[in-house]
C-alpha cells in the first residue's frame, strides 16, 4: 500500500501558487507592460523606473511588520490577503490614466508581494519541513517561474488584440483564483492539523537547526552588517536588473514578440534554477550553492551588457544564465539566515536579509531609467549591476570563510 504524501507538500504547493501570482504575474510579468505604459502615457524612462521603484518602496515598508502580522494573523491569512491585494492591483493598473494612479497600483502590488512572498513562504517551509528544506524552498519559489513561462506571450497577444486594459483584467482574474487556492492549501503550522513536520525517518533536528548548531551563535554585529550590505547589493541587481530586461532588449532593437518569447523562456529557467539551486544547497552545502547562484548570475550580466551586438544566441545565453541565477533571490536568503544568524535568529534573519534585498531594489531602482535618459541605453546599468554583484559575492565568500 502506497503511503500518502505528507501534508507539508500541499503547503509547498500553496507557496508555489502564491509566488505564481504575486511574483510571477504581479512582478515579473509587469516588464511586458512597462514599454507600453511609457509609450501610451508619454512617460520618460525615469518615470517608468519610478513605477517599479514605488513598488519596491512599499515592499520595504510592508516588510517591517510582516513577521508580526504572520504571528498575529497566521501565515495562511496573511498569504491569502497578499495574493488578493495583487489581484486588486491588476484592476487598478487596468484603469489607471495618470502617473500617480500607476504608482498607487504599484504600491498595492508591493504590499501584496511582501505578504505572500518569500518571507512568509520561507517561514512556512521552515515550520513544515525538517528535511529537504532546500528542495521544498526551490519547488515553492519555482512557482514564479512557471507563470513567467506562458504569461508574457499570452498577455502580449491579448494586448495586441484587445488592449492593455483587457490584459490586466485577465491577469487579475487569474490572481484572484490563486488566492482562493492558497487559502485552501496553506496552513500556518503542522500542529494545527495534529501533524509533525516532514522529516527524515529517525531524525529529530531539521537541516536549519543542524546548520545553526554547527555554526554556533552566528555572526557578530559587524559581520551581520556586511551580510546585509551584500544582500542590498544583490537586491540592486536582482530587482532592477530583472525588471528592465524587456527595456534592455527592446531598446537594443529586438522586436516585442521576440522579447516576449525571451521572457517566457526566462520563466522556465527561473523555475529550473530555483529547483536546481535548492538541490545544490542540499547536496554541496552553502558554499557550493553560493558559488552556483552568484556564478551564473554574474555570467548573465556580462552577457546582458552585450545586448547591442544583436543576434539570437547571445540573448538566449544571457536569459538562460539570468534565470538560473535568480535562485539567489529566493533560495539563498533562507540559507544565509540559517547559517549565519543561528537557529534562534532564523525568522528575524530571513526578514532582515529580505529588507536589505528590498532596500537595494528601492535605492537602485531608478538607476536604469536615469542612465538610459542620460546615456541613451540600458547597457551602462547592467555593467554597474555586474560590479555590484561581484562585490556582494566577495563579501559573502569572506563571511563564510570566517565562519568556517
Amino acid at each position: 500500500m502506497l503511503n500518502r504524501p505528507h501534508r507539508a507538500w500541499l503547503v509547498c504547493l500553496g507557496g508555489a501558487l502564491a509566488l505564481f501570482a504575486v511574483m510571477g504575474l504581479g512582478v515579473n510579468v509587469f516588464s511586458i507592460y512597462q514599454p507600453e505604459i511609457i509609450r501610451l502615457n508619454g512617460f520618460t524612462d525615469a518615470q517608468g523606473s519610478w513605477i517599479t521603484t514605488t513598488r519596491s518602496l512599499f515592499i520595504l515598508a510592508a516588510l517591517l511588520c510582516v513577521n508580526q502580522l504572520c504571528a498575529k494573523w497566521g501565515l495562511r491569512l496573511v498569504m491569502t490577503l497578499g495574493v488578493l491585494l495583487v489581484g486588486a492591483s491588476c484592476l487598478c493598473f487596468a484603469f489607471a490614466d495618470s502617473f500617480p494612479m500607476y504608482c498607487a497600483a504599484a504600491a498595492l502590488t508591493g504590499v501584496g508581494y511582501c505578504w505572500a512572498g518569500m518571507v512568509p513562504i520561507s517561514l512556512a517551509i521552515g515550520r513544515w519541513f525538517h528535511h529537504r528544506q532546500g528542495l521544498a524552498l526551490g519547488l515553492a519559489s519555482a512557482g514564479s517561474g512557471v507563470s513567467t513561462v506562458f504569461a508574457p506571450v499570452l498577455l502580449t497577444k491579448i494586448m495586441a488584440n484587445r488592449g492593455m486594459t483587457a490584459a490586466f483584467l485577465w491577469e487579475g482574474a487569474s490572481v484572484f483564483l490563486c488566492g482562493i487556492l492558497v487559502w485552501l492549501l496553506v496552513r500556518s503550522r503542522p500542529e494545527e492539523l495534529g501533524l509533525e513536520p516532514y522529516r527524515r525517518e529517525g531524525t529529530l533536528l531539521n537541516q536549519t537547526a543542524q546548520t545553526a548548531r554547527r555554526q554556533g551563535p552566528g555572526l557578530s554585529a559587524g559581520r551581520r552588517a556586511l551580510l546585509l550590505l551584500a544582500a542590498l547589493l544583490v537586491g540592486a541587481t536582482g530587482g532592477p536588473g530583472f525588471s528592465h530586461l524587456t527595456m534592455l532588449y527592446t531598446s537594443s532593437g529586438y522586436d516585442s514578440p521576440f522579447v516576449a518569447a525571451l521572457l517566457s523562456y526566462l520563466g522556465a529557467m527561473i523555475s529550473l534554477g530555483k529547483i536546481l539551486c535548492g538541490q545544490v544547497y542540499d547536496r554541496l552545502g552553502s558554499r557550493g550553492g553560493n558559488r552556483f547562484a552568484f556564478g551564473v548570475l554574474l555570467l548573465s550580466l556580462a552577457l546582458c551588457a552585450l545586448a547591442p551586438a544583436r543576434g539570437v544566441v547571445l540573448p538566449i545565453l544571457a536569459i538562460t544564465a539570468f534565470g538560473l541565477g535568480m535562485s539567489i533571490t529566493a533560495v539563498s536568503p533562507a540559507r544565509w539566515a540559517a547559517d549565519l544568524y543561528g537557529e534562534q535568529g532564523y525568522e528575524g534573519g530571513v526578514r532582515s536579509i529580505t529588507v536589505a534585498f528590498t532596500a537595494g531594489m528601492l535605492v537602485f531602482g531608478p538607476l536604469p531609467g536615469l542612465l538610459a535618459d542620460r546615456l541613451g541605453g540600458y547597457v551602462p546599468a547592467y555593467i554597474a549591476f555586474l560590479v555590484l554583484l561581484a562585490a556582494a559575492f566577495l563579501i559573502v565568500q569572506g563571511l563564510y570563510r570566517k565562519t568556517g
